[in-house]
Order: structure tokens, then sequence, then C-alpha cells
């Protein structure tokens, strides 16, 4: 039995998976190196800095099934780094099937578990969302802005990891990748067949518009769930209660529904804040006050639509394990418990 301290584990993606999957090896002394393409941390759980404040862009709250999950948001809370979430939701009927018909079949997951808030509780980042990974994050290396572009096996348990700017790592006695399914896929596909359930999963993309106003939106509610065809969820960055206190600027997130961001999917960042906004406007039956500002933002792989039916995926004789939201559904909550059984899954394969 190999001692931890001398095995080398690389995980590609810092997304609550990957960042779940290093926190749990880390945690038996495994050395856990994290290669992350972007900036930032958290993947979905995405906030943009704006200097109306933060704009979470990518999930908006996430909910808890899964006891050990609902530990994580715990301790989260206590770490004063999440907090309950109530707001005024309007639901709406834009999902096709019309949730005005009580008939969900057709909605989305989201949309179906809306009806369970008196049994669920929501919880946001604080003060925003990607807030809510900083317990996993330990003293484990993270390298940023470095994708991950092929896995070269060097023999049957070892191996080294390049980037596209010619970088070389490694070599690593296991790899984990949690990136979206599709790129999943490119990295793992070429190493051996059994990875070739992973094109099965199909992710929906969305378009995000985060907007500023220069006075609040005039509405009774927070948020909205599918007011319209073409969007699927819209909520108030800047929560409160008390109407008379909403802060000014007015920031709101607006996600287009899948069919419409497939639709539009190469369209130009200028024609999607258009068509989005007016598409507020009709749906809220307010007129919108001005802007102080308006961006944009495309998500390809936003939404798991079908996912693996897997907690994770094995092969490399358990060496090489694909995981991430997409193995087991669209929650937050899937890709840490995904993270998490490819962490056991790979202590199992190094104990082998």
């Amino acid at each position: 039995m190999p001692r931890m301290s001398n095995v080398n584990i690389a995980i590609i993606g810092a997304g609550m998976a990957g960042l779940k999957a290093a926190n749990t090896l880390h945690r038996i002394g495994v050395n856990v190196t994290v290669f992350e393409k972007s900036r930032g941390l958290g993947g979905r759980l995405a906030s943009r800095r704006t200097e109306f404040g933060h704009f979470n862009h990518g999930a908006q709250y996430v909910t808890a099934r899964d006891p050990g999950f609902n530990a994580f948001l715990q301790e989260a809370t206590e770490f004063k780094v999440a907090q309950n979430w109530s707001p005024n939701l309007h639901r709406g009927s834009g999902a096709t099937g019309s949730a005005a018909t009580g008939t969900n079949d057709t909605l989305s997951p989201i949309a179906r578990h809306v009806g369970n808030l008196a049994e669920e509780r929501w919880y946001q980042g604080a003060p925003q969302m990607n807030k809510l990974i900083r317990p996993l994050v330990d003293t484990f290396p993270i390298q940023k802005q470095h994708r991950i572009v092929g896995i070269e096996p060097v023999n049957q348990r070892s191996f080294m990891l390049h980037d596209d700017l010619d970088g070389s790592f490694g070599p690593f006695d296991g790899v984990i990748v949690t990136a979206p399914a599709p790129q999943t896929a490119d990295l793992l596909r070429p190493l051996a067949p059994r990875f070739g359930p992973i094109d099965e999963v199909v992710m929906a993309p969305c378009w995000a518009v985060m907007a500023a106003f220069e006075k609040p939106l005039p509405t009774g509610f927070d948020a909205m769930l599918y007011p319209s065809a073409e969007i699927s969820w819209a909520a108030r960055s800047s929560q409160s209660n008390d109407a008379l206190h909403r802060r000014t600027p007015d920031a709101w997130v607006l996600h287009a529904s899948p069919e419409w961001s497939r639709a539009h999917l190469e369209d130009d960042k200028e024609r999607v804040i258009e068509k989005l906004l007016e598409a507020l406007r009709t749906a809220s039956g307010v007129k919108l006050p001005e802007l102080h500002s308006v961006q944009a933002h495309r998500w390809r792989y936003a939404r798991t639509e079908v996912p693996l039916g897997m907690s994770h995926l094995n092969g490399m004789n358990g060496r090489v394990i694909a995981a991430g939201d997409w193995c087991l559904g669209a929650r937050v909550e899937a890709a840490w418990r995904s993270g998490r059984s490819a962490a056991h899954s790979m202590i199992e394969t190094l104990l082998g």
C-alpha cells in the first residue's frame, strides 16, 4: 500500500466537483494539484464584479437533499460564506407545457422543484455565490488559467498533462477530470473506449444578462421562474424583503431558456441583451428603468438535460476518472456528490 504523501493526483477543473474531490484527497495526505482554465474558481458558481457590485450570473442558489451536502451547507453558513435566501418568487408559465395548467412534466428540473419551497431551503453564497467553495479550498496548489488539452499515459500508473501553451505537468499517479461533459469527452476519448458513454450526456447552453437599473424595478417580486418563452429565470442580485430599502442601482440577472439560448447561441451580445430585456419588460408588465450598465455572458454548457446516470466513470485501471454535475443531474449538489464519489473511487484504486 503506497504512502499517501508519495501519491500525486491531478484534478482538472476547479468547480464544485473538482474542489470537493481535491479537498477529500488532500485531507488524507494525497498531494493534489488542481488545474483551472479560468481566472477564478467555482465554475458555474460564478460571480462577476462590477462597479455596481457582484452579479451571480451562474447558479443563483443551491438546495440540499443529500445529508452530506446539507452538512456542507451548514458548515458554509457557520463560516458565513452561505446564507438562506427566501425571495418573493413569481412562477410564470413560459415553459412548454405551462406551469399554469398544473402539469409540469415538460418543465426543467429547476421548475419542477420550485413546488417544494416549503420542504427545501434555498442557499446563496455570501456575499456572492462563488464564496460557497471557500470551505473546500485548502493548501493544495491551484494552477489557474491552464487549459489542459491532453492526458498522456507514461505507463499504466503514471500520466503527464499538457496544456494549450505547450506546457507539460507531472507525472501524476491519477487524474480526475471535472470539466463539462463535451470537454471531458474530448480529453478522455483518446484514452479508452470505456469513456464513450460521456458522449451521450446532453448539456444545454444559457445566455445570461446582467443589468443594473438606475431605480428599483417596480415589481412585487425578487425572482421569476419561466416568466416567458425567452427567459427561464430572472432575479434581483441584491436581496431585501423591504421594497423601500432596495439598493440602487437595482441589479438583475436574466437567464435565457435552453431553447432560446440554443436558437441564439451565436448571436452577438448586443442583440441578446436587447431581446432579453424586451422579454423582461413584457413578462414583468412594467416599464424598465434606465440602465446604468448591462453585460451578457454565454454559458455553452450550463445545465444538464440528459445525465450520465452514475456518480462518476472510471477508466485506465481506475486511475483516470470523469466526474461532474453532468454525471447525476443539473444541481450543484450533483457536482458535490460526484466529486466526493470520484475521490473515494481514486482512494480505493490507490489502496488496491
